[in-house]
């Protein structure tokens, strides 16, 4: 092999790794450990150079403290992440400034979603179609806030009333 071609290798390859870390290090994604637990769907995470983090987990709607089964809501969620580490990934921030993310949190099974768990165990809403079947299993079973059959009023549902009564 002639030295330019040699040459020519060990350039892509040095641009290769160069480029995954990169990405990796662009990552939306990062540890943290939830130091306060504001309600049932959002929580403040402190990084690893302690920066603290707003974040309201998508992919579910809890209960308003406010309302029926807001408060045990809230406990549900301080007992699954409350002063523990969880994975954050990012998908955005929403118009509060709060990072909308995925968390996941480590069992002795693998990681596990925390709106599917809340979800699955009644203690939230599945909100823009994920994890649906979660909720169904939820509602089947009568937890949470399926338990009582006359509880049907959604968080975003709460929220537009009490907008509109404001008004």
């Amino acid at each position: 092999m002639n030295n330019k071609l040699y040459a020519a290798i060990i350039a892509a390859v040095a641009l290769l790794f160069g480029a995954v870390a990169y990405c990796y290090a662009q990552s939306d994604d990062y540890l943290a450990t939830c130091v306060r637990v504001i309600d049932g769907d959002t929580v403040d995470l402190a990084d690893a150079e302690q920066k603290l983090h707003r974040v309201r987990i998508v992919g579910m709607d809890a209960p308003e403290l406010a309302q029926p089964y807001g408060r045990a809501s809230k406990a549900a969620l301080s007992e699954l992440v409350l002063h523990k580490e969880v994975h954050v990934v990012l998908a955005g921030v929403d118009k509060y400034g709060r990072e909308l993310a995925q968390l996941r949190y480590d069992t002795s099974f693998g990681q596990l979603d925390v709106a599917e768990t809340m979800i699955s165990n009644g203690h939230a809403f599945s909100w823009g179609g994920a994890h649906y079947k979660a909720q169904e299993y939820a509602a089947a079973h009568r937890l949470g806030v399926w338990a009582d059959l006359r509880y049907q009023e959604r968080p975003w549902l709460y929220r537009r009333r009490m907008a509109m009564q404001r008004n």
